[in-house]
C-alpha cells in the first residue's frame, strides 16, 4: 500500500467518529504491549494555549538534553506533524511500518465489531505511544485531544498535569458550562503527580481535584508571576518570577503567549521537583528557539499575510486584541474558513469590525461551514465580502486585494491555515 492510500485508510477511521472513554485505548495498548507506560509524561490540557505550551516545553526538555516525544493535534499541513522525537516528525516509512504493525491488536480490539472498532484518534495515539517506547524517549509531552477525563490519550500517568485557560468549546461532549468542562479537564491529574494551571474562575475546582488526589498544585498568576516586557512582529519578552525571575524571549506573537509562556516554566520546574533537571540556560535558550506554525505566523511581506489557527469562541477575542496592538495602522483583509460547530457571532462580532475586506472560503472538510453562512452573520460589518470557496485561490484573491501595503489575515480554522500555509510553504512547509 503506498502512503497515500495508507493515509486515506487511517483518515477513513473518522466514520467511527469521536468516542470518548478509555476501554478501546486500554484494550489496544494492552495488545501492544503497552508502550505507554515506558516513558515519562507531561499531559496538557486547556481550551487554548495547550499547542503552545507543549510546543514550549517540549523544545526546553529537548535543550537540557533530554530525548523528547511530542504528540500534538491536529496537524496543519502533514499528518506527520502530530507525532516527533526531538523535534523531527515521523517518517512516511515510519507511519506506514507502524499501522501495519498494529493491524493484529487492532483486529483483537474490535473482534469485528463497529462498537470498538479503535476510532483515527485512538489508533493515531497508540502509534505515537508505540513510536515514542521504540525511540527511547526520556519524556512524552502530550497534548490532550478533547476534554481529559475520557480522552484516549488519558491512559498515561503524568509527572506534570497541565491545564492551561478554560473556556466554552465541544459543548455536546464536555458539557455546556465551565465548570463541567474543567471537571473534565481536572481528569488528567493522576494521584502523586504535580498541577499546573493559571489563574482562572475554575481554579477552585481544579485545585480540589488536585488536593483530593494528593497533588501539589502551581497557579500561573499567583504562585508564578509574570511580566510582558516588550514585543514587536519579531516576538516578545517575558519576565516570569517564581521566588527569583528569568527573562524569557521568546518567538511567538500574540498578547496572550506570555501566560502561556509563564504556564510552560511553571510546568519545566515542577517537572525539575520530580527529578527532571532542566538549567535556566536550557529553558532560556528552548523558549527563545520554540516553533509553533500557525498561530498568529507572519509567513510573507508585502503584503503581510498572517496565518492563524484561532478556531473557536475563546480565542477570538484575543486574536483581536492581538491584531489591533501588533498591526494598530492597518485594518486587514480577513481570509476565513470556520468549522460549522463553531460560534459564528463571536467571530463577527470580535473581527468584523476590524475588516477592510472579507474573502471567505471552505476549507477541504465536510465540517465547515458554507461561505455564504459566514457572509450573513458578517452581514452588519461587511456587506460585500469575496466568496472564493477553495481557501489556496482565497488567499491569492485576498492578497491581490490588499496591495503591497496591505494586510491579509487567514483564520477560523486549523484546516483553514494548514491548507493556506500548505499553498504559501508548498506541502513541506
Amino acid at each position: 500500500m503506498d502512503y497515500d492510500s495508507l493515509l486515506k485508510e487511517l483518515y477513513g477511521l473518522e466514520r467511527f467518529g469521536i468516542k470518548l472513554g478509555l476501554e478501546t485505548i486500554t484494550e489496544l495498548l494492552g495488545h501492544m504491549g503497552n508502550p505507554h507506560r515506558r516513558f515519562k509524561t507531561v499531559h496538557v490540557t486547556g481550551t487554548n494555549g495547550k499547542g503552545s505550551v507543549c510546543a514550549f516545553v517540549a523544545s526546553v526538555l529537548r535543550k537540557a538534553g533530554y530525548r523528547v516525544g511530542l504528540y500534538t493535534s491536529p496537524h496543519l499541513v502533514r499528518f506527520n506533524e502530530r507525532i516527533q522525537v526531538d523535534g523531527l516528525e515521523i517518517s512516511n516509512a515510519d507511519v506506514a511500518r507502524i499501522y501495519a504493525e498494529m493491524q493484529p491488536a487492532i483486529a483483537k480490539t474490535s473482534g469485528g465489531s463497529k462498537v470498538k472498532q479503535p476510532t483515527f484518534f485512538e489508533v493515531t495515539t497508540a502509534m505515537a505511544f508505540h513510536y515514542f517506547a521504540e525511540r527511547a524517549i526520556d519524556i512524552g509531552v502530550i497534548e490532550v485531544g478533547m476534554g481529559g477525563r475520557m480522552d484516549a490519550t488519558n491512559v498515561i500517568h503524568p509527572l506534570v498535569a497541565v491545564l492551561t485557560r478554560i473556556g466554552l468549546e465541544h459543548t455536546e461532549h464536555l458539557g455546556k458550562t465551565e465548570d463541567r468542562i474543567a471537571r473534565e479537564k481536572a481528569g488528567i491529574i493522576k494521584p502523586g503527580c504535580r498541577v499546573v494551571t493559571v489563574e482562572q474562575p475554575t481554579v477552585p475546582l481544579i485545585t480540589a481535584q488536585a488536593h483530593a488526589l494528593g497533588c501539589p498544585i502551581t497557579v500561573v498568576g499567583r504562585d508564578v508571576r509574570y511580566g510582558r516586557l516588550s514585543f514587536d512582529r519579531r516576538g516578545q519578552r517575558v519576565q516570569v518570577s517564581d521566588g527569583g525571575s528569568l527573562d524569557l524571549e521568546i518567538p511567538l506573537l500574540g498578547s496572550y503567549q506570555p501566560e502561556n509562556a509563564a504556564v510552560a516554566y511553571a510546568a519545566v520546574r515542577e517537572l525539575a521537583r520530580m527529578g527532571i533537571e532542566v538549567p535556566d540556560a536550557a529553558i532560556a535558550s528552548g523558549f527563545r528557539e520554540t516553533s509553533w506554525p500557525g498561530r498568529l505566523q507572519i509567513v510573507r511581506e508585502r503584503p503581510v499575510v498572517v496565518v492563524d489557527g484561532t478556531h473557536n469562541a475563546p480565542g477570538v477575542p484575543t486574536l483581536a486584541a492581538s491584531l489591533r496592538e501588533l498591526f494598530p495602522e492597518i485594518r486587514p483583509t480577513f481570509v476565513l474558513g470556520i468549522l460549522d460547530d463553531k460560534d459564528l457571532r463571536a467571530f463577527a462580532d470580535h473581527l468584523g469590525p476590524l475588516a477592510s475586506r472579507l474573502v471567505l472560503a471552505k476549507p477541504d472538510t465536510p465540517r465547515a461551514y458554507a461561505p455564504e453562512d459566514i457572509a450573513r452573520a458578517f452581514a452588519a460589518h461587511v456587506p460585500d465580502p469575496l466568496i472564493v470557496p477553495k481557501v489556496s485561490d482565497a488567499v491569492d484573491r485576498a492578497i491581490s486585494v490588499a496591495g503591497p501595503a496591505g494586510l491579509v489575515v487567514v483564520t477560523g480554522s486549523i484546516y483553514t491555515a494548514g491548507e493556506a500555509l500548505a499553498h504559501l510553504q508548498g506541502p513541506q512547509g
